[in-house]
């Protein structure tokens, strides 16, 4: 199990792919990890893109600071593109990748580290549209399921999220404080890639809207 007072915070806003929060979300959860949502506002009701998952904000983007979290999630959808609109949310993802913890991103998400102006030199994946735009940028685009370049961890597509998953979990190793953990991934120089797998079923949380 994993340590109590390891926070972990989802930027999350309107259209997020349903499952690209849910799958992590409860892994991270089921392993005893403390998560937040972070919206626009604490408290609004945020909606799937797909219809089948909502999830209420738990904490509003006035009110965290980059480094009250160890990591930091980016799920894909129409989220990523909503969120870099506002630049409360470019300036967060600006000031946890300045602490070199994990940011951990997937499908659509890389479009926030785009707007960050923090792509150019990187390694990452993701959704098969996006990659394209970060070659032109300057990233080194990698069509893999998990692709981690020091403190980064980037997937394509919800097949890929319970590698996504596992590599958030190593990134956090209980094995250590995570802040250490973190600081120790930031130093390495080389991009590594993980192999995919099948995904999990998922208790439901957050909640699954009835049909």
């Amino acid at each position: 199990m994993g340590n109590p007072e390891t926070k972990v915070g989802f930027v999350v806003g309107q259209g997020f792919e349903d499952s690209e929060l849910k799958i992590p979300y409860d892994r991270l959860r089921q392993a005893g990890l403390a998560v937040e949502v972070i919206g626009a506002r604490a408290g609004e009701e945020l909606k799937g893109y797909r219809g089948k998952e909502t999830a209420r904000a738990d904490r509003g983007i006035d009110e965290v600071r980059a480094d009250e979290y160890d990591a930091l999630v980016l799920p894909g959808g129409q989220s990523p593109d909503h969120l870099r609109a506002d630049a409360r949310f470019v300036e967060l993802v600006q000031d946890f990748d300045a602490t070199g913890r994990p940011l951990a991103a997937v499908c659509h998400g890389p479009q926030l580290l785009i707007t960050a102006r923090l792509v150019k030199g990187r390694t990452l994946t993701a959704w098969k549209t996006i990659q394209e735009d970060l070659r032109q940028i300057g990233a080194d685009v990698k069509d893999e399921p998990v692709v981690i370049d020091r403190n980064w961890i980037t997937s394509r597509q919800p097949s890929d999220l319970q590698a996504f998953s596992d590599a958030i979990l190593e990134a956090l190793d209980v094995g250590a404080s995570p802040h250490e953990a973190a600081e120790e991934r930031a130093k390495k120089p080389r991009a590594e890639v993980a192999k995919g797998g099948e995904q999990p079923a998922m208790s439901a949380s957050p909640r699954r809207r009835s049909t």
